[in-house]
């Protein structure tokens, strides 16, 4: 009787393990199509749409048709047209978006590896900067804009602090002189939590006994900073810098919502924007996408690699 029950068992142990293994990957499936399909759609689909409308005109009942012949690349020549009648415009539009490569990869990445350092070895008072660091990535970009601008304001605590004391702040923030310097602070403020969030997961994956062996040695937490946690985190820094590289073409919202009346402060992704939303045609903005996108991507790509070459890969 005990061997029946046993063989009865035994064939139904397979069958519950198919089923649940059944069960788990149709699980797995459901909760992984929706962020396919919203990358297909999102971001496929929206890219491949531009670049096709880099090749098409647009007709004033309001649908595209394709370019062909000499007409073929006539949205990219537009865009020689306008940098060469208004250079001084795209002069002020490059050197912006070059100041945010600047401000993310040699301000923000720095400070970002400090403070993580500094959570990492759970010193006095990391917990605090930990919420402190961490409550920017999970706040919207237009609250955190909002709040931002009303602090800085004339009327806001920073102004009415600096009146106090004697200082006109009429014309110290978020105007046409102070605008540009005032959004890279801002950028700096909002972007080392989400720089922290990965540095600290890096570095958490240091195994302990590298540490514990620094530690008997007497190694001074500077040269371990050096010399162990940075080489041992290198693959999320150069990832942290390729996003900082990125920068130049993905930061718009920023100076969109901070100050938009201010056109020195707009970079490539700005006047993209704004090109998409002056009329109706779509055609010139997507040309503008691509023709950046062809730029900027041997460069990152470029930088990546030697990136790559400063310390080989380790794996713990």
């Amino acid at each position: 009787m005990t061997r029946i029950v046993e063989n009865v068992n035994s064939t139904n142990r397979p069958r519950r393990r198919r089923r649940f293994l059944r069960a788990s990957t149709i699980f797995i499936i459901v909760m992984l199509a929706y962020s396919v399909a919203h990358f297909l759609l999102m971001w496929v689909g929206v890219n491949f749409n531009s670049i096709l409308l880099s090749f098409k005109t647009y007709n004033r009942d309001g649908s595209y048709s394709w370019l062909s012949g000499e007409r073929f690349f006539e949205n990219f020549e537009w865009i020689f047209r306008n940098i060469g009648t208004d250079t001084s415009n795209y002069r002020s539009m490059l050197l912006s978006s070059l100041a945010f490569f600047i401000v993310s990869c040699f301000v923000t990445l720095p400070i970002s590896l400090f403070f993580s350092y500094f959570i990492f070895k759970k010193m006095l008072g990391s917990g605090f900067f930990k919420v402190i660091f961490f409550l920017p990535s999970i706040i919207p970009l237009i609250i955190l804009t909002t709040i931002y601008s009303i602090t800085v304001g004339n009327n806001g605590p920073v102004g009415q602090m600096l009146n106090a004391m004697g200082v006109n702040s009429a014309n110290l923030f978020l105007t046409h002189e102070s605008a540009s310097w005032m959004i890279w602070i801002f950028c700096v403020w909002a972007g080392i939590g989400y720089d922290v969030i990965l540095l600290t997961a890096g570095m958490s994956r240091i195994p302990r006994d590298v540490l514990e062996s620094c530690k008997m040695d007497g190694t001074p937490s500077f040269w371990e900073f050096l010399r162990i946690v940075i080489p041992l985190t290198w693959s999320t820094i150069s990832t942290l810098f390729i996003f900082g590289m990125m920068s130049v073409f993905t930061v718009f919202l920023q100076p969109f919502y901070l100050a938009p009346k201010v056109n020195t402060t707009w970079t490539i992704g700005t006047n993209i924007y704004f090109a998409s939303k002056s009329g109706r045609a779509l055609n010139a903005p997507a040309a503008m996408g691509l023709f950046y996108s062809l730029i900027g991507a041997p460069i990152i790509v470029g930088a990546r690699g030697l990136l790559n070459k400063f310390f080989g890969e380790v794996s713990y």
